[in-house]
């Protein structure tokens, strides 16, 4: 009796281990991976605004108003563009609103813009020339040019070139030599 009780308890104990060592095989096997996959979070720096001013003749007096504008500095406009050929290319393409009016000659078209040190030299087609107006209206043409620019950082000079030469004058307006910011063309506040 004793015996069958010794062969009943191992009996038992194999069972038992036979069982147990299934589970933990079932256990390894439904093992859940915990571990959090690594995802790179891309974050993504919001675009700094870049502030210009654009240097506008009043259509009813004889003054210069400046005008501020933003661009964020990864607009598509600047791609490929320096910040002088940006200003350049606005004051060209300004579309006239309010009292505001564009004086560049209607076809001009900016060639190219060269900078030297705080010279800009600024390259405008042949549609330039085509200038009609008095001598202040002139004074107005080339001080929204050279004010637009001059205000930018680094710039205290603009020389005015038509197909790549030097011109005498624009109207009654000598333009042969570099210029600097023109002052004196705002009303009186």
């Amino acid at each position: 009796m004793k015996k069958k009780i010794i062969l009943g308890i191992c009996m038992l104990t194999m069972v038992t281990s036979l069982f147990i060592g299934c589970g933990k095989k079932e256990e390894e096997k439904q093992e859940v991976n915990t571990e959090v996959p690594v995802t790179e979070e891309v974050i993504k720096k919001e675009a700094k605004d870049i502030n210009y001013v654009l240097y506008l003749k009043n259509r009813n007096m004889p003054y210069l108003f400046d005008e501020r504008y933003t661009i964020k500095e990864d607009d598509p406009k600047l791609e490929g563009n320096t910040m002088e050929e940006f200003v350049m290319n606005e004051l060209i393409n300004f579309k006239e609103f309010g009292e505001y009016e564009n004086v560049i000659p209607k076809g001009t078209d900016l060639l190219s813009i060269e900078k030297d040190g705080s010279l800009v030299r600024v390259n405008l087609s042949k549609e330039f020339n085509n200038f009609k107006g008095t001598k202040d209206d002139a004074q107005l043409l080339v001080a929204s040019i050279v004010n637009s620019l001059t205000i930018l950082p680094g710039n205290e000079k603009v020389q005015i070139l038509v197909d790549g030469k030097v011109v005498n004058s624009i109207g009654k307006m000598k333009i042969k030599s570099p210029m600097e910011y023109f002052d004196n063309l705002y009303p009186d506040k």
